[in-house]
């Protein structure tokens, strides 16, 4: 495995018979040096599987490396992409999760160091961008109107910041693990690092369902609107015997990954609507319940990065 600003397509065996490419193909820039990569491939020799990992556009256009497939062609057999697709098939495209921002410097969580037993101090947590005309603004009307608000940790921006500070890194680190829930509005895709990453820290995401302005959407390929049978009625049972959406829904996009494969997060369609009602599940549940729950959270993202690596 090779990366870093010195990996050139120069730089590549002549004898190689097996490549994985891992590109980004976000913004025209980024497109243009995955282009680069792609356009070398013919001058291997002995090449005989090509496939590539990639970082699709928030709005799933990805038509640049169609030429590049073999089914066009081209000698990349098989793309593995980030984002809800509907190009995706499990023939020629896979889809492939988000993940956390490394390059945001997120490091990687060891679950065996997390303490899952203890109270945590912040029933739901917010630290994000919330833009102008936008669900984040609906997001913090229903948190200030709530009557469970001081039970959070919010802290709202009005401008995206690219790079962390060590100190804003620690923040929300220490927050995401601190916290029962973690708020996950929809940005220029549902997809977000947030999902990941308060997984990770055994914080339940809990996620805007609603699909984004673009090309992404469910594949023609898969039969939408399967009910999940979610069997952890641990995780959808509230003190009062109660059912709410966690983990629950249908395989249809957007993050039908997640929802084929049981993830443990809240889905809700309407933050107006609907916060209320998730915080107040929240406060009927004992702390033993959250713990349970917390300890399966953990559980459930570390066998979910196995199974993806075993796709």
């Amino acid at each position: 495995f090779r990366t870093g600003p010195g990996v050139v397509p120069s730089k590549v065996p002549r004898d190689t018979e097996n490549l994985l490419l891992i590109l980004n193909g976000r913004e025209p820039s980024k497109v243009e040096v995955s282009k680069m990569w792609l356009e070398f491939l013919p001058s291997l020799p002995l090449l005989r599987n090509a496939a590539v990992v990639l970082l699709g556009n928030e709005r799933c256009d990805n038509s640049w490396i169609h030429p590049y497939m073999s089914i066009h062609g081209g000698l990349v057999k098989a793309i593995f992409l980030v984002y809800d697709s509907p190009e995706v098939d499990n023939v020629n495209f896979f889809q492939w999760p988000l993940g956390v921002a490394t390059y945001r410097d997120f490091p990687v969580i060891d679950p065996s160091g997390l303490p899952l037993n203890h109270k945590r101090p912040y029933t739901f947590n917010f630290l994000g961008t919330v833009y102008k005309n936008s669900s984040r603004e609906t997001l913090m009307s229903a948190i200030n109107s709530s009557m469970y608000r001081h039970q959070g940790f919010v802290k709202p921006r009005l401008e995206w910041l690219p790079e962390e500070t060590a100190e804003t890194r620690d923040e929300y680190l220490r927050v995401l693990s601190h916290s029962d829930l973690t708020l996950n509005p929809v940005g220029i895709n549902t997809e977000c690092y947030r999902i990941y990453e308060s997984l990770a820290l055994g914080s339940v995401p809990v996620i805007e369902d609603i699909m984004t302005p673009g090309l992404c959407g469910d594949s023609p390929s898969f039969q939408s609107h399967r009910s999940i049978n979610n069997s952890n009625e641990i995780l959808l049972k509230t003190a009062h015997n109660k059912e709410y959406n966690l983990g629950r829904g249908n395989y249809s996009a957007p993050l039908r990954l997640l929802k084929e494969l049981h993830a443990p997060v809240i889905f809700i369609k309407d933050w107006k609507a609907d916060l209320d009602a998730v915080l107040q599940n929240e406060a009927h549940m004992s702390d033993a319940d959250i713990i349970k729950r917390r300890e399966y959270v953990i559980q459930w993202y570390e066998k979910f990065k196995v199974q993806i690596e075993n796709i």
